[in-house]
Protein backbone atom coordinates (compact mmCIF):
# COMPACT_ATOMS: atom_id res chain seq x y z
CA UNK A 1 0.00 0.00 0.00
CA UNK A 2 1.01 3.37 -0.85
CA UNK A 3 1.02 6.17 1.75
CA UNK A 4 1.76 9.91 1.06
CA UNK A 5 2.52 13.06 2.56
CA UNK A 6 3.68 16.73 1.33
CA UNK A 7 4.14 20.11 3.07
CA UNK A 8 2.01 22.51 1.86
CA UNK A 9 2.59 26.06 3.47
CA UNK A 10 4.06 27.92 6.39
CA UNK A 11 2.20 30.61 7.65
CA UNK A 12 3.11 33.91 9.55
CA UNK A 13 4.25 34.66 13.25
CA UNK A 14 1.61 35.05 15.63
CA UNK A 15 3.61 37.03 18.75
CA UNK A 16 1.76 35.77 21.82
CA UNK A 17 2.96 38.06 24.66
CA UNK A 18 5.92 40.87 24.28
CA UNK A 19 8.01 38.10 26.30
CA UNK A 20 10.03 35.33 25.16
CA UNK A 21 7.40 32.99 24.13
CA UNK A 22 5.81 32.98 19.85
CA UNK A 23 3.49 30.77 18.92
CA UNK A 24 3.91 29.40 14.77
CA UNK A 25 1.74 27.15 13.06
CA UNK A 26 2.00 25.79 9.45
CA UNK A 27 0.41 23.22 7.57
CA UNK A 28 1.03 19.20 6.63
CA UNK A 29 -1.09 17.02 3.82
CA UNK A 30 -1.13 13.58 5.29
CA UNK A 31 -2.57 10.25 3.46
CA UNK A 32 -3.17 7.12 4.87
CA UNK A 33 -3.88 5.26 1.20
CA UNK A 34 -5.15 2.18 2.72
CA UNK A 35 -2.50 2.45 5.41
CA UNK A 36 -0.22 3.89 8.13
CA UNK A 37 1.47 7.27 7.67
CA UNK A 38 3.03 9.63 10.08
CA UNK A 39 5.09 12.98 9.86
CA UNK A 40 7.31 14.23 12.45
CA UNK A 41 6.40 17.42 14.39
CA UNK A 42 8.35 20.39 15.37
CA UNK A 43 9.40 21.17 18.19
CA UNK A 44 7.30 23.05 20.46
CA UNK A 45 4.43 21.68 18.70
CA UNK A 46 1.01 22.24 21.21
CA UNK A 47 -1.65 20.61 19.11
CA UNK A 48 -2.90 19.87 15.83
CA UNK A 49 -6.22 20.32 13.83
CA UNK A 50 -7.76 18.90 11.55
CA UNK A 51 -8.69 21.61 9.08
CA UNK A 52 -9.34 20.10 5.96
CA UNK A 53 -10.67 16.52 5.23
CA UNK A 54 -9.56 15.36 2.00
CA UNK A 55 -11.33 11.71 2.34
CA UNK A 56 -14.26 10.85 4.28
CA UNK A 57 -13.85 8.55 7.51
CA UNK A 58 -11.26 10.93 9.28
CA UNK A 59 -12.26 10.41 13.16
CA UNK A 60 -9.76 11.85 15.94
CA UNK A 61 -7.98 8.93 18.05
CA UNK A 62 -9.47 6.39 15.17
CA UNK A 63 -8.16 7.24 12.20
CA UNK A 64 -5.96 9.92 13.04
CA UNK A 65 -4.44 11.43 16.06
CA UNK A 66 -1.20 13.07 17.54
CA UNK A 67 1.56 11.87 20.36
CA UNK A 68 3.15 15.19 21.44
CA UNK A 69 5.79 12.88 23.68
CA UNK A 70 7.12 11.17 20.55
CA UNK A 71 6.43 14.33 17.93
CA UNK A 72 3.95 12.23 15.71
CA UNK A 73 1.19 13.22 13.94
CA UNK A 74 -0.80 10.15 12.22
CA UNK A 75 -3.10 8.89 9.71
CA UNK A 76 -4.57 5.15 8.93
CA UNK A 77 -6.69 3.86 6.52
CA UNK A 78 -8.04 5.75 4.31
CA UNK A 79 -7.78 9.24 5.77
CA UNK A 80 -6.46 11.78 4.17
CA UNK A 81 -6.39 15.67 5.25
CA UNK A 82 -4.48 19.06 5.43
CA UNK A 83 -3.76 19.42 9.07
CA UNK A 84 -2.63 22.73 10.98
CA UNK A 85 0.13 22.05 13.46
CA UNK A 86 0.36 25.07 16.47
CA UNK A 87 3.79 25.57 18.12
CA UNK A 88 5.52 27.67 20.59
CA UNK A 89 8.85 28.80 20.10
CA UNK A 90 11.38 30.33 22.49
CA UNK A 91 12.78 33.83 20.95
CA UNK A 92 16.28 32.78 21.80
CA UNK A 93 16.14 29.99 19.01
CA UNK A 94 14.83 31.79 16.91
CA UNK A 95 11.64 31.92 14.73
CA UNK A 96 11.66 29.37 12.25
CA UNK A 97 11.77 32.19 9.23
CA UNK A 98 14.37 33.71 11.36
CA UNK A 99 16.63 30.35 11.57
CA UNK A 100 16.01 29.18 7.84
CA UNK A 101 16.86 32.88 6.76
CA UNK A 102 20.10 33.64 9.09
CA UNK A 103 21.36 30.41 7.81
CA UNK A 104 20.58 28.76 4.13
CA UNK A 105 22.35 25.35 5.22
CA UNK A 106 19.42 24.78 7.80
CA UNK A 107 16.48 22.56 6.29
CA UNK A 108 13.33 22.48 7.64
CA UNK A 109 12.91 19.19 9.33
CA UNK A 110 11.21 16.46 6.34
CA UNK A 111 8.56 14.65 6.76
CA UNK A 112 8.24 11.41 7.65
CA UNK A 113 6.93 8.30 6.38
CA UNK A 114 6.34 5.04 8.16
CA UNK A 115 5.61 2.40 5.52
CA UNK A 116 2.27 0.07 5.97
CA UNK A 117 4.59 -2.71 6.59
CA UNK A 118 6.58 -0.97 9.51
CA UNK A 119 7.32 -3.01 12.34
CA UNK A 120 8.01 -6.48 13.13
CA UNK A 121 6.14 -9.85 13.27
CA UNK A 122 6.41 -11.73 16.79
CA UNK A 123 6.63 -15.55 16.16
CA UNK A 124 5.83 -17.81 19.26
CA UNK A 125 4.60 -21.75 19.33
CA UNK A 126 4.61 -23.47 16.17
CA UNK A 127 5.55 -20.47 14.41
CA UNK A 128 2.35 -18.84 14.61
CA UNK A 129 2.52 -15.05 15.06
CA UNK A 130 0.70 -12.34 17.20
CA UNK A 131 -2.13 -10.89 15.62
CA UNK A 132 -4.56 -7.83 16.19
CA UNK A 133 -7.90 -10.17 15.30
CA UNK A 134 -10.29 -8.00 12.82
CA UNK A 135 -7.19 -5.66 11.74
CA UNK A 136 -5.91 -2.50 13.51
CA UNK A 137 -9.14 -1.42 15.36
CA UNK A 138 -9.43 -0.06 19.11
CA UNK A 139 -11.04 -2.94 21.06
CA UNK A 140 -9.94 -6.14 19.00
CA UNK A 141 -8.32 -9.07 21.02
CA UNK A 142 -5.05 -10.68 20.26
CA UNK A 143 -4.10 -13.84 19.03
CA UNK A 144 -2.12 -16.52 17.10
CA UNK A 145 -2.61 -16.30 13.75
CA UNK A 146 -0.52 -17.91 10.78
CA UNK A 147 2.07 -14.81 9.82
CA UNK A 148 1.08 -13.21 6.85
CA UNK A 149 3.06 -10.17 7.23
CA UNK A 150 -0.20 -7.84 7.27
CA UNK A 151 -0.11 -4.58 9.74
CA UNK A 152 -2.12 -6.03 12.30
CA UNK A 153 0.74 -8.93 12.86
CA UNK A 154 3.41 -6.12 12.67
CA UNK A 155 4.50 -4.40 16.15
CA UNK A 156 7.17 -1.92 17.23
CA UNK A 157 8.68 -1.16 20.67
CA UNK A 158 8.24 2.25 22.03
CA UNK A 159 10.37 4.32 24.65
CA UNK A 160 8.07 4.38 26.70
CA UNK A 161 7.64 0.24 27.28
CA UNK A 162 4.64 -0.07 24.65
CA UNK A 163 3.70 -1.93 21.99
CA UNK A 164 2.33 -0.45 19.27
CA UNK A 165 0.56 -2.26 16.44
CA UNK A 166 0.00 1.19 14.11
CA UNK A 167 -1.25 3.76 15.89
CA UNK A 168 -2.70 1.19 18.61
CA UNK A 169 -1.14 -0.22 21.72
CA UNK A 170 -1.79 -3.56 23.43
CA UNK A 171 -3.06 -3.59 26.32
CA UNK A 172 -3.97 -5.51 29.30
CA UNK A 173 -7.82 -5.39 29.10
CA UNK A 174 -10.31 -3.10 31.49
CA UNK A 175 -6.61 -3.06 33.54
CA UNK A 176 -7.56 -6.04 35.31
CA UNK A 177 -5.11 -8.09 37.15
CA UNK A 178 -6.31 -11.38 37.03
CA UNK A 179 -5.17 -14.55 35.08
CA UNK A 180 -6.68 -15.25 32.18
CA UNK A 181 -7.47 -11.46 31.28
CA UNK A 182 -7.03 -11.08 27.80
CA UNK A 183 -4.81 -8.46 25.43
CA UNK A 184 -6.58 -6.50 23.39
CA UNK A 185 -5.26 -3.25 21.21
CA UNK A 186 -6.41 -0.12 22.60
CA UNK A 187 -5.66 3.81 21.68
CA UNK A 188 -2.24 4.83 23.25
CA UNK A 189 -2.81 6.56 26.86
CA UNK A 190 0.70 6.10 28.53
CA UNK A 191 -1.10 3.73 30.90
CA UNK A 192 0.53 1.18 33.33
CA UNK A 193 -1.59 -1.84 31.88
CA UNK A 194 -0.06 -0.34 28.90
CA UNK A 195 3.46 -0.63 29.76
CA UNK A 196 5.45 -4.34 28.79
CA UNK A 197 9.02 -5.45 29.21
CA UNK A 198 11.33 -8.23 27.04
CA UNK A 199 12.37 -10.79 29.61
CA UNK A 200 14.20 -13.90 28.59
CA UNK A 201 11.87 -14.48 25.56
CA UNK A 202 9.14 -13.49 27.64
CA UNK A 203 6.59 -10.65 27.59
CA UNK A 204 6.02 -9.18 30.35
CA UNK A 205 2.94 -6.96 31.67
CA UNK A 206 4.77 -4.37 33.86
CA UNK A 207 1.57 -3.49 35.54
CA UNK A 208 0.74 -6.87 36.68
CA UNK A 209 3.59 -8.83 36.49
CA UNK A 210 2.00 -11.87 34.37
CA UNK A 211 3.45 -12.62 30.71
CA UNK A 212 1.64 -13.35 27.60
CA UNK A 213 0.66 -16.71 27.58
CA UNK A 214 -1.64 -18.44 24.58
CA UNK A 215 -4.34 -19.46 26.50
CA UNK A 216 -4.21 -23.16 27.33
CA UNK A 217 -1.03 -23.74 25.89
CA UNK A 218 -3.08 -24.47 22.56
CA UNK A 219 -1.31 -23.21 19.45
CA UNK A 220 -3.03 -22.45 16.89
CA UNK A 221 -4.49 -20.33 14.61
CA UNK A 222 -7.33 -18.33 16.35
CA UNK A 223 -6.03 -19.14 19.94
CA UNK A 224 -6.14 -16.00 22.26
CA UNK A 225 -3.42 -14.41 23.97
CA UNK A 226 -3.59 -14.42 27.75
CA UNK A 227 -1.89 -12.90 30.63
CA UNK A 228 -0.61 -15.88 33.15
CA UNK A 229 1.93 -16.80 35.78
CA UNK A 230 5.15 -16.07 33.99
CA UNK A 231 6.53 -20.43 33.65
CA UNK A 232 9.35 -20.12 30.76
CA UNK A 233 6.54 -22.41 28.66
CA UNK A 234 7.22 -22.60 24.90
CA UNK A 235 3.78 -20.83 24.75
CA UNK A 236 4.88 -17.65 26.76
CA UNK A 237 8.08 -17.99 24.60
CA UNK A 238 7.82 -14.78 21.60
CA UNK A 239 10.94 -14.05 19.69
Amino acid sequence: MRTSISLFSLLATLALTSGALQAREFGVELQGDGGFASHRLPAGTTHVELEQPLAEGCRFKQSWGYDLRTATLWVNGNCAGRFRIYTQDDRSGGSYEGRYGRDPSYAPPQAIVVPAQGGQTIRGQNGLCLDVAGGLKAGNPLIVYQCSGGVNQRFTWTPYGELRAGHLCLDVEGGNQREGTRVVAWECRDQPNQKWSRERGAIRSQYTGLCMDIEGGRARPEQPVVMWRCSGGPNQRWN
